[in-house]
């Protein structure tokens, strides 16, 4: 019961087909054939004179020549500044190196310690006067006030 395909076959013939008489497709034909000749024909190609294409060839030429002027023109330029901005940018390089020199070299210095000479005085005072320390006391407060100065310097120098 409908598990299994159905082993009979139906055919139709359609007695009430269009049938186009051989009059009618001539007919179509000749409608096909007018309208294909209203179409107008291709218009003829121009060809310009002989002297017109000389002409033209003169004119690409000059072009040509103009393009390769500016060119070189603009080459020549770009080179002059290229030339110009490595100069500075040498220029500026040495500047900045001098620069950076100098700070190193200040830096160095100002990595000892302030005062040493005052320091070594106060030393030298208290190691030959070691029972008599108010001897050194002038010295001791040259060395307090060396020190103050050098703190001063250093922040008003950070900021």
């Amino acid at each position: 019961m409908g598990g299994s395909q159905s082993t009979r076959k139906l055919s139709v013939d359609n007695e009430n087909a269009i049938q186009v008489s051989q009059e009618a497709l001539d007919r179509i034909q000749a409608q096909l054939n007018a309208k294909q000749a209203e179409q107008p024909a291709p218009q003829p190609q121009y060809a310009p004179p002989p002297y017109y294409d000389k002409q033209k060839q003169h004119e690409y030429a000059a072009e040509e020549a103009y393009w390769a002027r500016r060119i070189e023109n603009l080459k020549r330029a770009h080179e002059k500044i290229n030339s110009g901005m490595h100069l500075e940018y040498q220029k500026t390089l040495k500047e900045a190196n001098e620069l950076f020199d100098l700070v190193q070299a200040d830096k160095v210095v100002n990595k000892l310690p302030p005062c040493q000479e005052e320091k070594g005085k106060m030393l030298e005072c208290y190691s030959s006067n070691p029972d008599k320390s108010l001897l050194c006391s002038v010295l001791v407060n040259q060395f307090n006030d060396c020190v103050c100065r050098s703190r001063i310097a250093a922040v008003s120098a950070s900021s």
